[in-house]
């Protein structure tokens, strides 16, 4: 939705939104908080979009993870098609390395610490 809200934000209930973390170039908006794109980019690009959210607009990023990405010993499911197989287990023995790395990467804060204190300072959140 390249019109929607980008950072947290109060909706017109009252609500407190959260949206997942994107980019913003050439008028579109990159999915930059982790997940599968987490594991299929490069880690340096994954880190240079969080950095730039957190340098260029001062905001704080959201990270997440599905728990199934660390899990080397998930079982492989026979005649699942190549673009699942692919987008599922692709670099899935590479994900805890590369989350060590973001951990060190960057500072971390709860997400009500961080969105509900307003904080000046921009950090990245871990939500799973």
């Amino acid at each position: 939705m390249p019109d929607a809200p980008r950072f947290a934000h109060r909706t017109d209930s009252g609500v407190i939104e959260i949206p997942p973390t994107t980019l913003r170039v050439l008028k579109r908006n990159l999915p930059s908080s982790g997940g599968g794109y987490f594991r299929l980019l490069p880690y340096a690009a994954s880190r240079w979009m969080l950095k730039r959210v957190n340098d260029v607009e001062q905001q704080a990023a959201v990270f997440y993870f599905h728990p199934w990405e660390i899990d080397v010993d998930q079982p492989r499911i026979p005649g699942v098609g190549v673009k699942t197989r692919f987008r599922h287990y692709t670099n899935i023995d590479r994900m805890e390395a590369r989350l060590q790395q973001l951990l060190g990467d960057f500072a971390w804060g709860r997400m009500d610490a961080v969105f509900l204190a307003r904080s000046q300072e921009p950090v990245l959140v871990f939500a799973h």
